[in-house]
């Protein structure tokens, strides 16, 4: 067997246990295995595809294969092995009775997971973790107010590789309850044609306005992006389209990979999915996951907003045109032909809004759903057979492996840490830095996420993130959901922010321009997700956390301050802004940002006074716009 089908074979059998385990298959069938178990099965799978796939000698993969393939056989030996001993290395480890096997394997799990995490995340990661690690290791040595416990290494090891909370986390767990389940899905759907689907509808939706191309980016982007779960995949995929096509309407060449970028980077901020991340949200936080559905909904209506205005008045400032008719496709026809894709996203919202299914059933119901219906009805003429399906697990594997590792890391991380007790220690400095100033504590809070997402994907980053950053903001009084949309908001712009920028590095390879051009380009048209999350924290009406009426009093607020201020960034509104009108214009909607409690007069005198203005300067320049229309008539 050839090295690419063994590795074919091994992420088809990734899958199936993931579909199988998220059906409950084992129970019916009368087994009982611990999550545990199951976890280390998808480890020691995707520890042989990536030591296979991603060899330690790049330039050199035949030399390569003799450290490959005995590092390989090594971590999947030990894995499974953990496999067969695991209830009784639960007892040893609760009994603390601790032996070699057992620690020798928790050794050989860790230095193979860090190991193959290098080879997919990359070195910054890599990096964290092993400083984790040094960190507990040397606990009791660091200076007051990080000092923390003795390093006991039995206990460590054990604790680490085969208690909860460590390896076998959360973050884990719903990577291999649900994560894999929803890019199923999303493969499924680009397997069988719904990335065209959608992209044609978008086509037709947007392509006839100014800017057209870019329009159809952005929703074609967030449609996709939002079950995806990694922006950078989204970027490579739907990029290859829309980036020369907004090229070949005007749009400079790494405005065009920046669109892509931040429209992509978006999708995983759309609920219901936010690339998995809302699953996770839901169980850190012990919250309902419909509530946390409905808190996301504004701010990723603001975010979307910001960025289809700024291409909009760019288009009208710089004379971009839209796509001409004959060239775009009728929304009937694409809705005709392809509605079947549509099904999925009803079955998914249906199932978990009002039956109250598991996510990952929700989403493997909505898949077979789609899937039937494919089969009965067809699209443009054509029906799924086993090619499309094999090409659905190959991709689903493919972008699942990585993401196995990372979650497996951000569990490393979060239990040395709190194994150390420096955790602890480190949400006392923070607590203390917020007690002087919340905002000085919120901007830290921020710069730290954008570090730390590195470019990971989203379930990743908010696992990580969720415990460093979220949990001293909610300890000083913040919303709980605020304090989790606030990191995951900063943390998924570590994609766009150089010098990471993987999302805008993508798309500058496809557009063909400078990376770090392609990257601060990315950072003004993305200004908006720099912004909301503070002021969904200082005003938790944009989560909907309020009455009716300050929830519609502040979005309608927010949807007025994004418009001025991305017509001060773009300096265009209908014309050309001078200087002190686009200076006027920022200041304007920065107020009407700002929650109106905090403005002199308060929420109803000074709030409406800022909002009449901004509905007086959006009037006078619409009426200007009319007006030379029917000059123009």
């Amino acid at each position: 067997m050839t090295t690419a089908r063994l590795v074919n074979v091994l992420g088809f059998l990734m899958v199936a246990a993931a579909i199988l385990w998220a059906l409950s298959v084992q129970r019916m069938l009368g087994f009982n295995f611990f999550g545990g178990q199951y976890l280390y099965f998808l480890m020691a799978l995707a520890t042989v595809v990536i030591f296979f796939t991603h060899p330690f000698l790049r330039s050199r993969p035949r030399l390569s294969r003799f450290i490959d393939v005995p590092l390989a056989l090594i971590g999947a030996g030990a894995m499974i092995t953990t496999i067969v001993m695991f209830p009784e290395l639960i007892d040893q480890a609760n009994f603390r009775d601790y032996g070699p096997l057992g620690l020798s394997l928790a050794a050989i799990t860790i230095l193979v997971l860090i190991e193959g995490m290098r080879r997919t995340a990359g070195p910054a990661l890599t990096i964290i973790v092993i400083g984790a690690l040094l960190i507990a290791i040397f606990a009791q040595y660091l200076p007051s107010p990080l000092t923390g416990r003795p390093f006991r290494p039995e206990s460590f090891l054990y604790k680490m590789a085969y208690m909860d909370g460590n390896i076998l986390g959360a973050p884990l767990s719903i990577v291999g309850a649900v994560v894999i389940a929803f890019i199923f899905m999303g493969s499924m759907l680009q397997a069988t044609g719904g990335g065209e689907f959608f992209s044609d509808l978008a086509a037709a939706l947007m392509g006839r306005s100014r800017g057209g191309s870019a329009k159809i980016a952005v929703t074609a982007s967030g449609f996709f992006g939002a079950i995806s779960g990694s922006a950078v995949s989204n970027v490579v995929s739907t990029g290859m389209v829309t980036i020369p096509l907004m090229k070949k309407a005007g749009y400079k060449a790494q405005v065009a990979g920046a669109i892509e970028a931040v429209a992509s980077t978006g999708g995983q901020l759309v609920p219901p999915v936010m690339g998995a991340a809302a699953f996770l949200m839901a169980v850190t936080t012990q919250t309902d996951y419909s509530v946390i559905v409905v808190a996301s909904l504004i701010p990723a209506f603001l975010y979307y907003l910001a960025l289809f205005l700024q291409i909009d008045l760019m288009a009208g400032r710089d004379g971009i045109k839209g796509v001409e008719g004959k060239d775009l496709p009728s929304a009937s026809e694409a809705l005709r032909q392809g509605w079947v894709f549509i099904l999925p996203f009803v079955v998914l919202i249906f199932g978990l809004f009002f039956m109250a299914w598991r996510p990952e059933y929700a989403a493997l119901a909505s898949t077979a759903a789609m899937f039937l219906a494919l089969v009965v009805f067809g699209y443009r003429g054509a029906r799924p057979g086993l090619a499309r399906i094999v090409q659905a697990f190959r991709d689903t594997a493919e972008a699942s492996v990585g993401i196995i590792f990372i979650a497996a890391a951000a569990g490393i991380v979060i239990g040395a840490l709190n194994d150390s007790g420096v955790l602890f220690a480190i949400t006392g400095a923070i607590l203390a830095i917020g007690d002087s100033s919340l905002p000085l504590l919120l901007i830290l809070a921020a710069i730290l996420c954008i570090i730390l997402g590195m470019g990971m994907p989203t379930v990743g980053v908010y696992a990580l993130l969720s415990t460093l950053v979220a949990a001293p903001l909610v300890e000083l009084g913040v919303n709980l959901i605020s304090a989790h949309l606030f990191v995951l908001y900063f943390g998924m712009m570590s994609m766009i922010t150089p010098p990471v920028a993987v999302a805008s590095f993508a798309a500058a390879a496809i557009s063909r321009t400078g990376a770090m051009r392609t990257g601060w380009s990315a950072v003004q048209l993305g200004w908006a997700a720099y912004v909301i999350p503070f002021v969904f924290v200082v005003n938790p009406a944009l989560i909907m956390d309020g009455s009716v009426i300050e929830i519609v009093f502040a979005v309608a607020r927010a949807t007025i301050g994004v418009w001025l201020v991305s017509a001060c960034i773009i300096g265009y509104l209908n014309h050309p802004l001078s200087a002190p009108l686009r200076l006027s214009y920022l200041a304007l909607g920065i107020l009407l940002l700002v929650p109106g409690l905090v403005l002199p007069g308060g929420l109803w005198a000074g709030g409406g006074l800022t909002l009449a203005a901004g509905l007086a300067v959006l009037s006078y320049e619409f009426l200007i716009a009319r007006r030379k229309e029917l000059d123009l008539v």
